[in-house]
């Protein structure tokens, strides 16, 4: 079933991270050679925090680091090549270098930044958003319509960087509301046909559109943009390794733009690069990265990456009817190390080892599959069902007492619009499960067949919701909002929004991403005691992942970030993105390698971060003197 369409070797010798970043497992200092250097602002004053990154030529991997409070940076070391390397932080120009390493001794290179006056491009969408009044009820309740309503699918930079006036604003809302209709952008849809978010956007459209000419309009006062802090601590000590995908079938040929420069603004997924969506490693570290959609020619299922070399190998998968299946999600790898994936009614599974595929066909009569995907210690897997979860268990396929053997599908309480969004299982193999559109969580004891549900409904609930009108309310239960809406496409303004959630499986909890409002749930799996943990800042968390440390991971489109949090000390490390534009919806984290994952829909590529130690960092800079 296996079908190579490319062979990508992309800069096979030109990066060699594993010989430093694998010391740090076994407790050992990283050797000297690496490229290192100062920055500093043109005063003279060290810059803590700023983005450095290296690409070697000829490759579409590249390697960023962060400087530390005396503005020192270093980077692993890199093999012999000539790289182009650069330094960016926001409110400054990127600097730019040529470098060459001989692989042997450390290569030294400092570079100053100068101050930016117009910085508004490098801003990332949480920033534009926190940047934008809340100071009256009307614009909190504006904003709220914003957050939710207008930022689904993609990051708020891009639109929020431009001024236009009231027309034009409610035109780009039109744009927008339409564009909720499968994927089709036609003229102006009835309001029947749109889907929930576009009946959401038209209802608060000339209300959005006064809203934003009066914040971003031609004569408006200038926002008060309020950039992050730059990284300090564990959060700049990390290594980021972007590998980009070729776009067609021809190795090395990028994308138009993957955000790589904040000057030129963050990536937009135009120009044919949509479609990475999840990523996951085996047990071998490979990591294998899902197409949900196909790009321009080169019709792949799934990418074969190895993050040693940047080498490359892509998939096809045939479906029963002989066409390509493309998939969005894809489950950590189960008791035997093998990886299963779906698309709506195909379930597949890899064994890494092997590179074989086998094909199993959901039962028609049990409707379709969407979302996530996991497996439990017997080696089952779960899949998002319609209103409820499907279960496949390999163990019963040659049973012959049943209509559909292997297969069963057990149906939620409440009904809803039927979606549901992320799946896991815990560790005493119960399954889980996101009723994201009626703001609710399911359980399943597998013993005992009982089902059990949760609303998510966090303590800021009631006040967000009093933001709403009389008239707002009326229209959203006109709409079926959060109870019999069967063409949903995002949740109320004040839902909370579950989304990819996932179990400690050495543990006894639950880790539920809000995706609405920017915080995630720990539900206890005996007590179903539930606590929220607002994250730092106001971004939505896609998909939680949690190491085999307890640290709960979740990522957001709208930071370019992913965040970790230890629930021991309810502390939260920011780790940010080199680029900008990612659009992740997935992130996975390699227990193996202790190495975190995420895939970037938007810009076309998958970012693996590495974590270095202070101890390390020290004892290579003391090597390299």
């Amino acid at each position: 079933m296996k079908k190579s369409l490319f062979i990508a070797v992309l800069g096979a010798s030109a990066l060699c991270l594993a010989a430093g970043l694998s010391l740090h497992a076994q407790g050992v200092s990283a050797p000297a050679p690496g490229l290192m250097g100062t920055i500093k602002d043109r005063s003279g004053k060290p810059m803590g925090g700023v983005t450095v990154s290296a690409r070697a030529a000829g490759t579409l991997m590249t390697v960023s680091v962060y400087t530390d409070e005396r503005g020192v940076y270093l980077f692993p070391p890199l093999a012999a090549g000539k790289y182009k390397m650069w330094a960016q932080a926001t409110a400054f120009s990127t600097a730019r270098a040529d470098v060459s390493e001989d692989g042997a001794r450390t290569t030294r290179r400092n570079l100053t930044l100068q101050p930016l006056a117009d910085f508004g491009a490098q801003l990332t969408g949480y920033e534009w958003f926190s940047s934008l009044p809340d100071d009256s009820t009307e614009h909190r309740r504006m904003k709220q319509v914003m957050y939710v309503a207008c930022s689904g699918c993609h990051s708020l930079d891009v639109v929020l960087q431009n001024r236009l006036d009231e027309t034009g604003w409610k035109a780009v809302v039109r744009a927008m509301e339409n564009s909720f209709y499968n994927g089709y952008r036609p003229g102006n849809l009835q309001a029947a046909q749109l889907r929930w978010e576009g009946q959401i956007m038209r209802f608060h459209r000339d209300e959005l559109a006064k809203y934003l000419a009066e914040v971003r309009g031609p004569e408006s006062k200038p926002l008060d943009l309020k950039p992050l802090p730059r990284p300090t601590g564990d959060a700049a000590r990390v290594v980021v390794t972007e590998y980009e995908f070729p776009v067609k079938e021809r190795a090395n040929e990028p994308a138009w733009y993957e955000g790589e420069d904040w000057m030129l603004g963050p990536s937009t997924g135009m120009h044919g690069i949509v479609g990475i969506h999840d990523v996951v490693a085996d047990a071998a570290g490979i990591a294998w990265v899902t197409q949900a959609r196909t790009t321009f020619e080169t019709n792949r299922t799934l990418i074969r990456l190895d993050p040693k070399t940047g080498a490359m190998s892509a998939f096809a998968v045939p479906g029963p009817d002989g066409k390509i299946i493309f998939f969005e999600q894809m489950a950590t790898p189960d008791p035997m190390g093998n990886l299963w994936m779906h698309d709506a009614q195909n379930l597949v599974r890899l064994d890494p080892k092997t590179e074989a595929f086998s094909l199993y066909r959901m039962p028609d009569a049990m409707g379709r599959m969407a979302n996530s995907t996991d497996t439990d210690s017997k080696g089952r897997v779960f899949i998002n069902g319609p209103h409820g979860a499907a279960m496949f268990n390999p163990a019963e396929l040659d049973r012959k007492d049943v209509m559909y053997p292997g297969w069963h599908l057990y149906q939620q309480l409440t009904p809803g619009d039927g979606t549901t969004y992320g799946i896991t299982t815990d560790a005493d193999d119960n399954v889980w499960w996101s009723e994201s559109y009626s703001d609710k969580v399911a359980t399943r004891d597998m013993k005992t067949g009982k089902t059990v549900e949760f609303d998510m409904h966090d303590p800021d609930y009631d006040a967000r919701k009093a933001l709403a009108t009389p008239a707002d309310l009326t229209f959203y239960d006109s709409i079926g909002g959060g109870t019999w809406a069967n063409n949903s496409a995002s949740p109320l303004p004040y839902a909370n929004m579950p989304r990819r959630l996932s179990a400690d499986k050495k543990g006894n909890t639950v880790w539920v991403p809000d995706w609405a409002q920017s915080n995630i749930a720990e539900i206890d799996i005996h007590s179903h005691a539930v606590i929220y943990h607002r994250l730092p800042i106001q971004v939505h968390p896609y998909k939680t992942t949690v190491d085999k440390d307890h640290n709960v991971w979740t990522d957001t489109s709208l930071a370019d970030a992913i965040f970790k949090f230890t629930p021991s000390t309810g502390q939260w490390t920011m780790y940010h993105l080199p680029s900008h534009g990612c659009g992740s919806r997935h992130m996975s984290f390699d227990d193996v390698k202790g190495e975190a994952w995420l895939p970037c829909d938007q810009s076309n590529k998958v970012a693996r971060f590495q974590f270095r130690s202070a101890d390390q960092l020290r004892a290579q800079e003391a090597a390299a003197k």
